[in-house]
């Protein structure tokens, strides 16, 4: 019970680095399932968890503090030691800003979470009278979509509008590994004379990973042939990934280690 809100989360055995798992908008920890058990498997041991107003979790207001320490609440409530933390969607942004606020976290993992656009300035290779077409556009596009959804389910989407990502990468203390599907495969989700302007947001998030990932050495970003759920469409995929940069950052920390080690001595 976290507060008012009880939050529910579940243990999938195994032994060995931790591993908190946080699903999408709208889902629940049993998208994690599959990958549960491959992490199970493979020297890990994974807990998934239900965000507050998801699955079987309470109903509460969302706001990413508050879910941040939902997930700080089930670490400690499973003893989980320094967890890695993967999150798919939203729940990768909420992995994001724990990254910003957990440095000894060992892994900080989002998988193809990356909002919609919200302002002009997302839309690569658009002059300005265009851009400003494509947002309005676009935002009401969304909201139209958006119509008859529960009001809690629009709270968290504003969330995500609000939200600064990259700012959120940039302030990044631990690892960050960015998965990302084909955003592409989301055209079909518009209008055609919509598809212009998701391609020109996609190009601008591409460049902002480019730009990204120059300036912070803990962020990188790896795309799989997917759409929006690399862990449900390509789990093996996925936990190779994870194998990589778990075992690339152990190496890295055991040689700090060796060398502050080797520096006390002399």
């Amino acid at each position: 019970m976290i507060g008012d809100v009880p939050i529910v989360a579940e243990d999938h055995g195994g032994q060995g680095q931790d591993v908190l798992l946080l699903h999408g908008g709208g889902r629940t920890r049993r998208d994690w399932d599959v990958m549960a058990g491959l992490l199970a498997g493979n020297g890990f041991r994974p807990v998934s968890m239900d965000l507050r107003g998801h699955g079987e979790s309470g109903a509460a207001p969302w706001s990413w503090r508050k879910a941040l320490e939902d997930v700080a609440a089930v670490a400690e409530a499973f003893a989980l030691h320094r967890p890695a933390v993967v999150g798919h969607s939203l729940g990768g942004m909420v992995a994001t800003l724990w990254a910003g606020e957990h440095p000894e976290c060992p892994l900080a993992v989002n998988l193809d979470g990356h909002g919609n656009p919200t302002r002009p300035g997302q839309f690569s290779g658009l002059d300005d009278v265009t851009a400003a077409r494509a947002c309005r556009e676009m935002t009401a596009f969304l909201e139209r979509m958006g119509r008859g959804l529960p009001e809690s389910f629009l709270q968290v989407m504003r969330e995500i509008d609000a939200l600064d990502l990259f700012a959120a990468y940039r302030a990044a203390r631990c690892p960050v590994l960015v998965v990302s599907g084909d955003a592409t495969a989301f055209a079909a989700v518009f209008p055609d004379h919509l598809v212009p302007a998701w391609n020109a947001y996609c190009a601008w998030v591409r460049r902002q990973f480019e730009k990204v990932t120059r300036e912070s050495r803990l962020v990188r970003e790896v795309c799989l042939p997917t759409g929006h759920d690399p862990h449900l469409e390509a789990p093996e995929a996925l936990l190779r990934l994870l194998l990589n940069h778990l075992s690339a950052h152990r190496s890295t920390a055991g040689a700090h280690h060796e060398n502050v080690g080797e520096s006390r001595q002399s």
